[in-house]
């Protein structure tokens, strides 16, 4: 029964698209504690505003 589990469960990881918020949402869930999830966070912030004078006037 594992093996069968292990090979759906292998199935679906390979089948299965990540989006944008899941994958933002798992890198500040792997923070180790909270000086890390304040250094993730302040880096997404920066990043998103670096995007944000592209995004103006669309």
């Amino acid at each position: 029964m594992s093996l069968i589990q292990n090979l759906v469960q292998s199935l679906r990881n390979a089948l299965t698209v990540e989006t944008q918020s899941s994958l933002e949402e798992r890198y500040l869930s792997d923070a180790v504690d909270h000086v890390d999830l304040e250094r993730r966070i302040a880096t997404q912030s920066r990043a998103y505003m670096s995007m944000a004078p592209m995004n103006i006037g669309r």
